[in-house]
């Protein structure tokens, strides 16, 4: 199946089993990101660092846990202070932070170690800032010197090497990129098994695909391949790699649709679903115009037409103007 039908089977499916996936897709802030980056916006210090952070607490936990107490986070982290947090000793982790997470049940099984670890990364980023100016200068000097190539930016954030930033693999590397408005998919368990279950990517070290077992693979190539499936999915699309990202992730999370490997493949067997769906919608307003020719109606369907493309969050709209009168 093509990219873009499969794209199109993704949206009709959120669309029907999961009718808020849009907003919640904005609430995440990556989208707004990406957009503010490309039309210039810089990060502070203590922003980047709340980049940061944002993706070390996204792991190995449910996310509705992190958004459970996010409101509460910045009194918690000196409001996202960069250099409050570089002099943090690792003891007031574990006396002080982690009892708050585990109070609250949004702790996991290394956020202790994560946070330790991300000590050493805003010790890292306080003196690149001292010495360059800003810590955001770690991050587009790394995408400017990688030919603006944001996959190779994680491999570097999240392998062994000079830009290597401890608390940070390849995955959170990704995660905090898409924070900091860089658009790049996150190649974890979800998004890997998602792209295998479609058949873009193919693994062999795979022996359970019969439930939500993702393949076995954490190489350097699998996590190109991975991140390169979902931007060519973006890029047919017209859209933000971080909103592909994040779509793919809803039908795969606990707190999303939580799909099984087999109903992932269904997906990109089911042949133009959501085509479909926009042909009978079409065909439908088509009866009303030939039905309705008074000026109420007329202006009642030019709204409806508006609502629905407003709705979209992709620059292709249902209804374009300039094929009014020809396919709808």
């Amino acid at each position: 199946m093509k990219a873009l039908a499969l794209w199109e089977n993704i949206e009709a499916h959120l669309d029907s089993s999961l009718e808020d996936w849009r907003s919640r897709v904005v609430s995440l802030g990556q989208v707004a990101a990406v957009e503010a980056r490309a039309a210039g916006r810089e990060w502070s210090d203590d922003e980047t660092f709340k980049g940061l952070l944002m993706a070390v607490l996204s792991n190995n936990t449910d996310w509705s846990k992190i958004e459970r107490v996010q409101s509460d986070l910045p009194k918690l982290f000196s409001e996202f202070s960069l250099k409050s947090y570089a002099e943090l000793q690792a003891p007031e982790i574990g006396d002080r932070i982690l009892p708050w997470f585990l109070d609250r049940k949004a702790g996991s099984m290394t956020l202790e170690k994560d946070l330790v670890n991300l000590i050493g990364s805003a010790r890292q980023l306080t003196e690149h800032s001292r010495v360059h100016g800003t810590a955001e200068s770690y991050f587009t000097s790394l995408v400017r010197n990688l030919d603006g190539d944001t996959k190779q930016a994680a491999l570097c954030l999240g392998s062994r090497g000079k830009y290597k930033l401890p608390a940070f693999g390849v995955t959170l590397a990704a995660e905090a990129l898409k924070n900091l408005g860089f658009d790049v998919a996150k190649p974890d368990r979800h998004l890997t098994r998602a792209v295998a279950s479609f058949g873009l990517v193919a693994f062999r070290n795979w022996p359970d695909r019969s439930g939500r077992t993702p393949p076995k693979d954490s190489s350097a190539t699998s996590y190109l391949a991975v991140m390169g499936a979902v931007q060519d999915i973006a890029t047919v699309a017209d859209m933000p790699v971080v909103l592909v990202d994040n779509a793919i992730w809803l039908l795969c999370a606990k707190s999303g649709l939580y799909l099984k490997n087999p109903e992932l493949a269904n997906l990109a067997r089911e042949g133009g679903a959501s085509r479909e769906r926009a042909e009978a919608v079409s065909a439908l307003i088509r009866t009303w115009v030939e039905k309705h020719d008074g000026g109420e109606q007329r202006e009642t369907i030019d709204s409806l037409v508006k609502g629905l493309d407003r709705e979209r969050l992709s620059a292709r709209k249902l209804f374009p103007e300039e094929l009014k009168g020809r396919s709808w």
